[in-house]
Formats: structure tokens, sequence, C-alpha cells
């Protein structure tokens, strides 16, 4: 047994639905959060930013004595190479979602949505490859997860107009597969179904990870054996907006009374 809290992490709001994910699979278990809401969103950083950013938010999730961490971010998990050398059980949203793309498809065809980081470091489509024996179409959603943090809804023509454009090559492709290899995309993932067919099987690469990280913990006795209390969700910007548009990714749950400011100075010793 092990009362610590899991740390989940995300430059923004998008790995709450991993929070939802990990909540249904282990009620016991108390969520420690930080969402990077200053900074993100992550997806047009360079790789040596996302890196740096992480490994301040990591060092954090320690410092609060977390006993497994979860990178809840595509862009994160593919550029992030420290997260495999923690001193914690870690867990990215590349690897089960590989697992599960693979094992869903049944023409070989698999689609990677994700942002502009991750598809440029190929990480996300070489484990797909690696899992399935098949090239993925990999396509880069520049706008969607900046357009879901600031709030835009299935109605908003800028964002339905993107998500065509990025469903298109996937159409053409003949995928019969697509991970959402953005947190954020779980959201919107009615929308993607709407232009892709009920043909096509989506991917929640948050929720994969969740999974992924509920067995490691059952498996090595690392579960709370007290009742859970309560979680925290730390946000470095915007901490009320950001608690009170969290109900989407957390199926109507209200998280503000578990909010707070984490002053960015505080993950960075100052140096913003």
């Amino acid at each position: 047994m092990n009362n610590r809290p899991i740390g989940v992490f995300d430059s923004g709001s998008g790995g709450l639905s991993t929070v939802r994910a990990l909540s249904r699979l282990l009620p016991r278990e108390e969520v420690l959060y930080l969402g990077d809401t200053a900074r993100m969103p992550y997806g047009g950083r360079t790789p040596e930013e996302i890196a740096l950013f992480s490994r301040e938010i990591t060092d954090f999730l320690l410092r609060k004595d977390c006993k497994a961490v979860i990178a809840a971010c595509g862009t994160i998990s593919s550029n992030y190479p420290g997260l495999s050398s923690l001193p914690v059980p870690a867990f990215n949203v590349i690897d089960a979602s590989a697992k599960a793309a693979a094992g869903a498809t049944k023409n070989g065809k698999i689609g990677l949505a994700a942002t502009d980081a991750t598809i440029k470091s190929g990480a996300f489509a070489r484990a797909i490859e690696r899992e399935s024996g098949k090239p993925v179409s990999a396509v880069a959603c520049s706008l969607l997860a900046g357009l879901i943090e600031s709030g835009a809804d299935f109605n908003n023509p800028r964002l339905l107009d993107s998500i065509s454009c990025y469903t298109d090559p996937f159409l053409r492709a003949g995928v019969d597969t697509v991970v959402l290899g953005c947190t954020h995309y779980p959201l919107i993932a009615p929308t993607f179904r709407q232009l892709l067919g009920e043909g096509v099987t989506l991917i929640d690469s948050g929720a994969e990870a969740a999974k992924a990280a509920a067995a490691y913990l059952t498996e090595h006795d690392l579960l709370r054996g007290a009742p859970r209390e309560r979680d925290h969700f730390y946000f470095t910007a915007n901490p009320a907006e950001t608690a009170r548009r969290a109900r989407l990714f957390l199926a109507g749950r209200d998280i503000r009374p578990e909010t707070e400011l984490l002053p960015l100075g505080e993950l960075t010793g100052g140096s913003v």
C-alpha cells in the first residue's frame, strides 16, 4: 500500500481527461494535477523548451512526494526523455496508445492526430509503427489545443473548419483507427467521429495512459489503503477560469474548491 498522491501534468487542462479516466479506474487514489497554463500551448515550442518546462514540473511533483507521475500530454511525452529516468514510476501517453491502436486496427491503416511538436519529434508515430508494423498517417493539428483551451465549443466555426481540414488526410488514406495524440482532443471526439465515420476507432491517449498507470500500481501493490481525502489542482495562470472550464474534461465535476494558483516563479526559481 502507498497513500501518496499520483502526479498528473499537462501544458494546460487537456490532461484532466486523464484524471477523469484515472479516477474511474482508481476511485480511492488522490491526484495532484499541474497544468502549465501560463506557458501553454507547448505544441509550437522547441524540444529544448518542452524538456525544460517538463523537468521543472516533475521536480515540483517529486517535491510534493508523488508516488507516480503521468505525463498526460502527447507533446511532453514526445519531447521529454527525462521522464523515463524519474525516481518514481512514470507513464507517458505514447506506449499504451500505440499498443491500443495496433490492437484495434483491422486494415493496418492508423492515423495520428497531434500537435506540431509531437509530429515533428516522430516519437509517437515510431511507437505506433513498431507496434503495428505499418506506416502511420500523422497530421499536425496546429490550432486545436489552443482553441479547446480557450473554450471553443462544437459550434465554433474556426474549430469545425480546422477539424475538417485535419481529418481529410485520414479519409484519403483510408485509416480505420485514429490516435488522438493530444489529451485535449477527446473533448471534441464526437466531431472527429462525425467527420471520420462510425467505422473509424478513436484511441484516447490520455485514457490509455491512465489504464497503464492503474495496471502498474495495482500489480506492484502501490494503491492507496486509506480513504481518499481530496485532490489538488494547480494551474500556473488563470486558475479560477481554468477550473470553471475543467467541468468539460471532468464530466461535470466541480474542482474549484480543490484548485489553486501555482505562481510560475515557484516552478522556475524566479527565472521566468
